[in-house]
């Protein structure tokens, strides 16, 4: 029975194919009959030319007949476009989140553009070069295009397909500097999280453990009631539930606590569900907010750098780095008395 071929492969599809077995060259696009008459020319070009060296008594610097063939060999007729495909393919069958795919599919998607049928091994570290620089993009966004396009080509020498990866030889830009860490006041959470238990207090559950237990935006949405071990103060993030696949157990505080006492089940909720209450909370909502606030507030709080670390599920280094705002002692009191009016 025909089908219609998937525009991209990630993307789930309802209709039913026929089970075919492949073999490792079914990775790979097959050459076309042009490029397979390029190739054996080539082959034969430079095989010629070890003939034409050796009856001169020329020296062949170290060449042979076989050099032609590995050299011609190792080239790979995989285009970006395919590269691409095939790298969002791998990590969506490896069970990547659905966050880190869509941000795949942003910066491959931008790199992809003006050379889809460009091959792989073409590809030079000033083109890479070329494409950052031309966009407006502040340095940490050109920097994190940059490794994802450093990733996808390293995936691609893993595989075979390339000797070297291209982007390895562009230097990443320098960030500033500033901290650019953005949390939210003790009076913004209690705004939130009121607003989230008059309207769905499933929502409020789910909103209540990323502010006051640092959970991440994905594991809240994977984390169940069978998580929360009341008897013994802890929240447990499973390895298979975490960002970073470690098993983590955070401290319920007794603030936590009263949130979670107002009822509510942790289940999976849609995305827009969440957002639509924060939205109705009409407190701004940048990025990452409830972790940088959670972290920010514990080690002002506890004065503890390896532990906020160890509930966060990070190291000290990427805390200080990343997460954490400068917060008074005073100001972190008050946060961790946020309870339910």
């Amino acid at each position: 029975m025909p089908f219609k071929r998937a525009s991209n492969p990630v993307v789930p599809t309802t209709f039913k194919r026929p089970k075919v077995k492949l073999n490792t060259d079914a990775l790979s696009p097959s050459p076309s009959p042009q490029e397979r008459v390029g190739q054996a020319l080539a082959i034969a070009a430079a095989a010629l030319q070890e003939a034409s060296d050796a009856l001169l008594g020329k020296t062949s610097r170290g060449r042979s007949i076989a050099g032609p063939f590995r050299a011609c060999e190792s080239q790979s007729f995989l285009t970006c476009l395919d590269l691409v495909n095939e790298f969002l393919l791998v990590k969506a069958r490896a069970g990547r989140g659905d966050r880190y795919l869509r941000q795949l599919r942003v910066s491959l998607g931008n790199f992809r553009q003006g050379r889809a049928r460009t091959q792989i091994d073409l590809v030079k570290p000033t083109d890479l070069e070329k494409w950052i620089n031309a966009q407006e993009w502040a340095p940490k966004t050109q920097r994190n295009y940059l490794c994802d396009v450093r990733t996808m080509f390293n995936f691609a020498v893993r595989r075979g397909y390339l000797d070297r990866n291209p982007a390895a030889g562009v230097e990443l830009p320098v960030l500033d500097g500033r901290n650019s860490i953005q949390i939210h006041a003790p009076e913004q959470v209690r705004q939130v999280l009121e607003t989230a238990r008059r309207v769905d207090l499933d929502v409020c559950r789910h909103l209540a453990i990323r502010y006051l237990a640092g959970v991440r935006t994905a594991e809240a949405h994977r984390m169940r009631e069978t998580d929360l071990k009341m008897d013994h103060d802890l929240l447990e993030v499973s390895a298979a539930k975490s960002k970073t696949r470690a098993r983590r157990l955070v401290t319920i505080q007794p603030n936590l606590r009263a949130w979670l006492e107002l009822g509510g089940e942790l289940r999976p909720l849609g995305a827009n569900t969440v957002r639509n209450v924060i939205k109705l909370s009409k407190v701004e909502w940048p990025h990452n907010v409830a972790r940088h606030s959670f972290v920010s507030y514990h080690l002002a709080q506890f004065g503890n750098a390896a532990k906020t670390a160890m509930e966060a599920g990070h190291t000290e280094q990427i805390l200080f780095r990343n997460y954490r705002a400068l917060v008074t002692p005073a100001v972190a009191a008050e946060y961790w008395n946020i309870l339910p009016k």
